[in-house]
């Protein structure tokens, strides 16, 4: 209870100086020897042959809304297209260290994590169940497609599978990964641990959050990020959601065995640019982005800045986050150092930046130089990298060629109800998981032995009854819930005033006494990270109340 936290006026009135810890800027520092000791030579190549598939995917994709061809292969691509070509190395570290456990949440510009992390997946992935994965997600539309290609292996099966799924999800077809309903912007396949991406610039930073609740709540495997750029810090839901995931609570009054705080990362893939507007020296005042982790909580969110251009100080990175937050010392921050040779979208001059600095930035390409170190090092010679480059194209253009087919890959049919269909299942589910439901108190010793007393009707032959012996909207509204929270051991509710003081309205009055603090708890005053991270547990899985005192409050 927050009773047991005492405000003592002798010591937050006492004279003192707040110090700040330091924040390491591109501490990374390369050792060949103990790179290729710990990652061996395959392993190193897979990073590179990554990087590729990332920059070659977005430049196909760059050629068809500009030119309406690749390779040959003609198509008009109406969709938006908004490019990451330059990330790759950031992307592709940041998954090597991730598995399928591990979520990523992304922004409109999210095409290379989509595949980074998808093809570490299948890298960690047993051929069994990869073939699962197949067969089974939508009923194996997309494996349908890409078993023509006739690949020699499941885990080549599966790169096909990624690609074409992908790109049909891009270009609006029914064989997409999401029926290509989610389109460019909004793509996700959750058995990689790819979940949906955001149009809307910072949408995941609270999104996410509520993912990485879910996984502490349940005692899930897996860490939670989320990808988006630095100009998003100026956006709301960016800084409720680091909020809500550095409450205090989750080491002060939450049960030790829950693990603590939610293993949530903020990746701000800091490309030096909103879509035209500069945040270092224009549009913000932080200059490192890192620094604003200071602000947040006594460790600063473990910030630090990551050179983005080297994927195995990324790699290095997430592998030395991954333990802060596993042993619920999160939330994380990371400035990953980044740019986009590409403009905002394929229609961007890019009248806003001197050609001289995207100039500087080609002569320091993450793939150039890396294909450098493997040379340099004796890891790959220039025939085997050159043979791979030609392979990922080839696959490209299989790939391509089915997703641009109408016969293979069919467009969305629009006079259907599919968002409908795909979002509402018509189904009841008393439970979203397995187990039992932690409470404090059998459910017959609470208030319901008072609400259950009462009449359900207000008029008696015909005779009004005294309202304080008939039920209330509000009793009505928590036996709904008591009775749920006892069957279902995913379910929360958390929002304002929720515990101690039964919510503004009385309706969680008697739950507090019920439910341990992990089930039912007080958030910040921030609605928009209330619904927010409410929608990331129920995509992650669980049921979730989210209390607000008034709808309106949504509007400021």
């Amino acid at each position: 209870m927050t009773k047991l936290i005492t405000i003592d006026p002798t010591e937050v009135r006492q004279h003192s100086v707040l110090k700040s810890r330091e924040i390491p800027i591109n501490a990374y520092v390369s050792d060949p020897q103990a790179e290729a000791k710990k990652y061996g030579r395959d392993n190193l190549v897979r990073i590179y042959r990554d990087m590729v598939y990332l920059r070659e995917f977005e430049t196909m994709l760059d050629r068809i809304k500009k030119e309406g061809v690749y390779e040959g292969i003609e198509y008009n691509h109406k969709g938006p297209a908004h490019l990451s070509i330059g990330q790759e190395s950031a992307a592709v570290g940041q998954a090597y260290n991730l598995s399928p456990d591990d979520f990523i949440f992304g922004s409109h510009r999210s095409h290379g994590e989509i595949l980074a992390k998808s093809l570490s997946a299948i890298e960690k992935l047993s051929e069994a169940e990869l073939t699962r994965i197949m067969e089974t997600y939508m009923d194996g539309a997309a494996l349908r497609v890409v078993e023509k290609f006739s690949p020699a292996t499941v885990k080549d099966l599966a790169i096909y599978f990624t690609l074409y799924g992908t790109l049909a999800e891009i270009f609006g077809r029914a064989t997409g990964f999401n029926k290509g309903m989610g389109g460019s912007m909004h793509a996700f396949f959750p058995p990689f641990g790819v979940m949906p991406n955001n149009a809307i610039v910072g949408g995941s930073g609270d999104i996410a959050v509520g993912s990485a609740l879910f996984k502490r709540v349940n005692r899930r495997p897996g860490i939670v990020i989320a990808n988006i750029g630095d100009a998003s810090m100026g956006c709301g839901p960016v800084w409720e959601g680091m909020m809500f995931a550095a409450m205090d609570q989750y080491r002060t009054l939450w049960p030790e065995d829950v693990g603590g705080s939610p293993p949530m990362l903020f990746n701000f893939m800091n490309n030096f640019y909103g879509m035209g507007g500069q945040p270092k020296g224009e549009t913000m005042g932080f200059e490192v982005l890192a620094r604003v982790g200071l602000g947040v909580n006594p460790e600063g969110m473990h910030a630090e800045r990551v050179d983005g251009y080297n994927p195995l100080a990324v790699a290095d990175a997430i592998e030395r986050k991954r333990k802060i937050l596993e042993a619920g010392q999160g939330p994380v921050l990371l400035d990953t150092v980044t740019y986009r040779f590409s403009g905002h979208s394929p229609s961007d001059a890019s009248s806003y930046r001197d050609k001289t600095e995207v100039d500087l930035w080609r002569q320091q390409d993450a793939i150039i130089n890396y294909r450098q170190y493997l040379l340099d090092n004796e890891h790959a010679d220039a025939e085997q990298l050159d043979s791979m480059t030609v392979e990922v194209v080839d696959r490209l253009i299989k790939v391509v060629g089915a997703a641009v087919s109408l016969e293979l890959s069919p467009r969305v049919n629009t006079t259907a109800d599919t968002i409908g269909e795909m979002m509402f299942s018509n189904q009841f589910k008393d439970s979203m998981a397995d187990g039992t439901p932690e409470v404090l108190l059998p459910k017959e010793e609470s208030r319901l032995k008072v609400t259950q007393e009462k009449f359900r009707f207000g008029l008696d032959n015909g005779k009004p009854l005294p309202k304080l012996k008939t039920l209330t909207y509000a009793e009505a509204l928590f036996e709904a819930m008591m009775h749920r929270f006892y069957e279902d051991p995913t379910m929360v509710a958390y929002g304002e005033e929720n515990r101690d003081w039964g919510g503004a309205f009385s309706v969680y009055r008697g739950l507090t006494e019920c439910l341990p603090y992990h089930r039912l708890f007080n958030s910040p005053i921030s609605e928009g990270a209330i619904v927010g991270t409410a929608v990331g547990y129920a995509l992650s899985g669980g049921r979730v109340v989210a209390e607000l005192m008034y709808c309106d409050f949504m509007g400021r």
